[in-house]
């Protein structure tokens, strides 16, 4: 009985948000900045893990850490040199949207993100 519960509780997850499992393009805009930094992400969703990679372009990628997806809420990290970036996203028909937290050893900062699903 448990074991079912917990495959219901799986696809009702993988429901949610959907399959993430494509690309993904959109930006980012950090607090008080005056321009968006485009983004990239490579997605491959296996239940309620996400893998794959992202950054700026195609040729500039990097992989994706810790991604999950919970319900509606997508989480993952991603490191560049001496930058990690944390992305805290709700998934709504084919966009995401939420928070980033950027953090270098000396700085921190915040932005928004919107992604779209490229096709």
């Amino acid at each position: 009985m448990k074991r079912a519960i917990a495959v219901v509780l799986l696809l009702a997850t993988s429901a949610i948000a959907g399959d993430l499992t494509s690309k993904w393009s959109g930006s980012f805009k950090v607090d008080g900045a005056d321009h968006n930094v485009p983004q990239l992400f490579i997605f491959k969703q296996d239940g309620a893990k996400l893998t794959g990679s992202g950054g700026p372009d195609q040729t500039e990628q990097y992989p994706i850490e810790n991604g999950k997806v919970d319900g509606d809420r997508v989480g993952f990290e991603i490191t560049t040199g001496e930058w990690k970036f944390t992305y805290n996203l709700k998934a709504s028909d084919a966009r995401l949207a939420g928070d980033l937290d950027l953090r270098s050893v000396n700085n921190r900062r915040s932005a928004k993100v919107s992604l779209s699903k490229a096709e």
